[in-house]
């Protein structure tokens, strides 16, 4: 298995056949793929690759074997599920036949696969988008590459290294700000880092002033404030989250869900990732969760959602949505 990071690096020193472009992040698996077309020397251009919807094997086949006229090299991208996926809906008998019908199916398909790329001869490199790699290992030829979410340090290097290849100089800090602001979503990453390329600089005050915070991490520098007990800190952070268009009750949603987090990250066990993928969230806002939670203890946590749930029923019967919210951050910082 490739990593995301790594796979410029190897697919300049190797050439397959094959790859399977897996994981939850399209930005990523997008990304990949123009990884793939640079290495390779494939134009996405409307002619040099072959997209197919649902396909056979053997179209497949044909579209593998049929020489590019636009080039030396194709390739043929399969977006949509190429496996068959189990009936979720099934049970007894028919569920043991579904499952049945499937393994049989996937163990013909991953054989047709094999015998395709034992014929491959350089013309052509067939790409797969897909959730997971599980029916895609052990296919002779075929490469898989891991295009999940990005973690923290992993989104500090891509940062580091796509200013370096821009010539602007960025040091980790701002690296770790930039991906701080944007909760390491990949999209917003990218987008964020070539507005601060464009402009030529890259500090802490060129960060503050042009990069966006997300609202989510706005939230955690509020609950910041109100973990500290400043008062005076925490509205104006409310105040100017208002000022710039966001709206009360989106706001509220907001603190709500993160304060479930902070009670989750504080009463729970499991790790950031797993609670990440319990609650389907990312793992960097669980790792903000996780900071705030140092700051409490359980039985005031569970205040905290007392209060907030005080605040939904107000809410709900169209309360003055501005005093609502300034009544909870008063009481929030009373805990």
């Amino acid at each position: 298995m490739i990593g995301f990071l790594e796979m410029r690096n190897t697919l300049s020193a190797n050439e397959y056949p094959a790859l399977c472009l897996f994981g939850n992040d399209g930005w990523v698996k997008n990304r990949a793929l123009v990884n793939v077309c640079e290495a390779y020397g494939v134009e996405d251009d409307g002619f040099g690759i072959d997209r197919l919807d649902s396909p056979t094997l053997e179209d497949i086949a044909l579209a593998c074997f049929t020489p590019s006229m636009f080039g030396s090299k194709k390739l043929v991208l399969c977006q949509q599920p190429f496996f068959p996926e189990k009936k979720e809906d099934a049970y007894g008998d028919k569920a043991k036949s579904d499952k049945k019908r499937v393994s049989d199916k996937t163990t013909e398909l991953r054989q047709g696969l094999a015998d395709i790329l034992s014929k491959a001869d350089g013309s052509f490199c067939l790409v797969f988008f897909a959730d997971s790699d599980k029916n895609f290992v052990g296919i002779n030829g075929l490469e898989t590459v891991n295009c999940n979410r990005l973690d923290k340090s992993s989104v500090i290097k891509w940062i580091v290294a796509f200013c370096r290849k821009q010539g602007v100089a960025i040091d980790t800090f701002c690296a770790d700000k930039i991906a701080s602001y944007c909760l390491c979503d990949m999209s917003r990453v990218c987008v964020e880092t070539q507005k601060l390329i464009d402009y030529g600089t890259i500090n802490a005050e060129a960060i503050e002033m042009l990069v966006h915070k997300d609202a989510e991490y706005a939230i955690f520098d509020l609950s910041g404030a109100i973990a500290n007990k400043n008062a005076a800190k925490a509205m104006e952070i409310y105040r100017g989250l208002v000022a710039r268009g966001e709206e009360s009750r989106a706001l509220f949603a907001l603190i709500y869900n993160f304060y479930r987090r902070v009670y989750y990250v504080k009463t729970s066990s499991f790790s950031t990732e797993e609670i990440a993928g319990y609650i389907g969230v990312k793992p960097a806002s669980i790792g903000f969760a996780r900071d705030t939670a140092d700051r409490y203890k359980p039985m005031q946590l569970k205040r905290a959602l007392d209060y907030l749930a005080q605040a939904d029923a107000r809410l709900k019967t169209f309360a003055d949505e501005n005093e609502t919210m300034n009544l909870l951050i008063m009481q929030l910082i009373s805990l």
